[in-house]
């Protein structure tokens, strides 16, 4: 699914569904929602990857998963470009919450590869358009990878990736 948004500050979800996080084999998924505010001078494409598509894994094969890590087999790829001198578009991965409210994997277990490149801690927002790129079609591949921690569940899971766009002074 590719969305082009072009003209309107818009807000739009995607409802992904990832398998189990970790430890349990047969359990349900986590739902991934994404949600981008776009303003007139942005354009946005995003599309979901499997585990098939050959971007997913050319950057898969760019990377290191240690022990005790895992990469999801999804993965987003997208595709920025701004007019604006001053704009900025960040991406924000909140916590994974259980759908019963019970349990949380902290968005310091959530880790982002851009375009295969070194893991980026999903705690901070990720900066993927800055100013000085302005006019130019920045494209990503985003991979993303959980440190499982003995304390974490598996089960149904939710988590909001948000496209967060700033104007700089």
């Amino acid at each position: 699914m590719i969305l082009t948004l072009l003209s309107y500050r818009l807000a739009f979800i995607l409802i992904l569904t990832l398998p189990n996080l970790v430890f349990g084999a047969g359990t349900t998924s986590v739902d991934v929602r994404i949600q981008a505010d776009i303003h007139s001078s942005m354009h946005m494409e995003w599309e979901k990857l499997s585990v098939n598509d050959q971007r997913y894994q050319d950057m898969k094969a760019k990377i290191t998963i240690k022990d005790g890590w895992l990469l999801l087999p999804y993965g987003l790829y997208t595709e920025l470009q701004t007019n604006d001198k001053n704009r900025m578009v960040s991406l924000r991965i909140s916590d994974f919450v259980s759908v019963n409210k019970q349990d949380k994997i902290n968005n310091k277990s959530v880790y982002v590869s851009i375009n295969g490149e070194n893991l980026q801690p999903a705690s901070k927002d990720l900066a993927l358009l800055y100013p000085e790129d302005r006019a130019l079609l920045k494209k990503y591949v985003l991979l993303f990878i959980v440190k499982t921690m003995p304390n974490h569940r598996s089960g149904k899971y939710s988590a909001n990736f948000k496209f967060i766009t700033n104007t700089l002074p």
